[in-house]
């Protein structure tokens, strides 16, 4: 769901006055300004799906991620991480050096590989996904399951829909509720199940309610740029 590029171009301009130079200087910081803005990441996990990011989240450390930095042979650098977990973290941008001010803010994206069974493959690209009532009993019942495991109370089912990312078939739902032990603000929670016939991933996107437009653009990322390396 966005456009972006990490290269500034800045002309070599003449300097004819003090005046003309404050415009410049202007110019530039707006340049930069716009290049923090949209700058990206790309992920690769164990060579079994990629996924790109904007800068504003940081992949948690942790002892079972072997992260390296790699360039591809069109010189694209991206983050290749080799590890046994299924599941990897990404947070706001800051936590991982304890930054103070990074605590201010609330983001997590939770990714989970599953590894489906052969012989009871899931959905696969060009395939539909039909929403019926039993289906919605079994969401709302998983929703409210893992509410009251971390008791962090539902406050309100927002609803659930099919979607497409790159051809795969997606299965979408979102609610709000309380934050941890109810002190904190209320947070929105995105669920994206996306299949590929023999493998699917579970992505749980979560920010704060009122951090909404600081956050809305990694569901973008996500619409625009995860893919399976296989497709089936």
């Amino acid at each position: 769901m966005k456009k972006a590029t990490n290269n500034i171009i800045v002309y070599s301009l003449k300097i004819y006055s003090c005046k003309e130079w404050k415009k410049q200087a202007t110019l530039i910081a707006f340049l930069c300004l716009l290049k923090g803005a949209y700058a990206q990441n790309m992920y690769s996990y164990n060579n079994l799906y990629s996924i790109r990011l904007p800068e504003i989240v940081e992949l948690k450390h942790s002892e079972l991620n072997n992260i390296k930095h790699v360039n591809d042979p069109g010189n694209n650098p991206y983050t290749k991480i080799s590890t046994h977990s299924t599941k990897i973290v990404f947070q706001q941008k800051g936590l991982n050096a304890d930054i103070k001010t990074a605590y201010s803010k609330y983001c997590r994206l939770i990714i989970e590989y599953i590894k489906e069974t052969r012989n009871n493959p899931v959905y696969g690209r060009g395939d539909n996904i039909y929403i019926d009532r039993d289906l919605l009993y079994e969401i709302y019942n998983s929703i409210k399951e893992a509410c009251n495991t971390y008791k962090t109370p539902l406050m309100k089912y927002l609803g659930t829909q099919p979607l497409t990312i790159n051809g795969f078939p997606v299965l979408f739902y979102s609610y709000r509720r309380q934050g941890l032990e109810g002190k904190s603000p209320p947070v929105i929670v995105n669920i994206y199940h996306i299949y590929n016939r023999y493998e699917s991933v579970t992505l749980a996107l979560s920010y704060r309610e009122s951090e909404r437009e600081t956050w809305k653009n990694i569901h973008e990322y996500i619409i625009k740029f995860f893919t399976f390396r296989n497709k089936y």
